[in-house]
């Protein structure tokens, strides 16, 4: 994550230097095309690793196999669903991310999040990590009612972010451009959008991230009957 700016809620401030107008997908695909050109992600952390497994034993438990992944990026969380015995296909804005699942012998798709490639009620369980933090406020709601499209009702629904406070922008930080656009949303706030999609089962947050300042936030939503 970027390090904290200073931003009122909603929008860049004209003034703030850290921030700049982006067209969106536009450039979070050439951000994550050249990610994943240079190889720049390699492994997951312990919260991410913890996450996994105990969402796979829910599934597990539920009797759940057929899993997307949302934003999968180089597919290092799809090998380990699919080490698990998980039938996994991984979706990614990129295409070159895409082709690093698919030198792996994953199942991997190109798409976005706001009109996923896929039949209602294709998944019989979904994972999206660190990918609705590029979501604005204005088309959030439009999102989560896609993700909840393609798994069937009562369907466990995994979501993390980052978050913690009201923000968005594109903190100009890093080696990699364009800028990424990032958009927070205050613990109460997060849950609130979710709850208007299904059942938020468990809503969990986690330190703030060391640069950053921002907050893990990892929810479970489950899917209207």
């Amino acid at each position: 994550p970027a390090p904290r700016g200073d931003s009122t809620s909603g929008a860049c401030s004209a003034a703030a230097s850290y921030c700049r107008p982006v067209a969106l997908d536009t450039d979070l695909i050439a951000y994550y095309e050249a990610e994943a050109r240079g190889r720049h992600r390699v492994a997951l952390g312990e919260l991410r690793t913890s996450l996994r497994d105990e969402f796979g034993s829910r599934l597990r438990s539920e009797g759940r196999s057929h899993l997307v992944d949302v934003g999968a990026g180089p597919g290092l969380d799809v090998v380990r669903w699919r080490s698990d015995g998980f039938d996994v296909v991984g979706l990614d804005l990129a295409h070159a991310n895409v082709e690093l699942m698919r030198d792996q012998g994953l199942v991997g798709v190109t798409g976005s999040l706001r009109e996923l490639p896929f039949r209602t009620g294709s998944f019989d369980a979904l994972w999206t990590m660190s990918t609705l933090v590029h979501v604005p406020d204005r088309d959030v709601d439009a999102v989560v009612t896609e993700l909840v499209r393609v798994v069937g009702p009562g369907t466990p629904v995994a979501i993390g972010t980052w978050g913690g406070r009201d923000f968005e922008g594109a903190p100009e930080v890093g080696e990699i451009q364009p800028y990424r656009f990032f958009s927070l949303r205050s613990h109460d706030r997060w849950r609130s959008i979710l709850g208007r999609h299904g059942d938020v089962e468990s809503f969990a947050t986690y330190d703030p991230h060391a640069v950053s300042g921002w907050e893990y936030q990892f929810a479970v939503l489950r899917t209207p009957v």
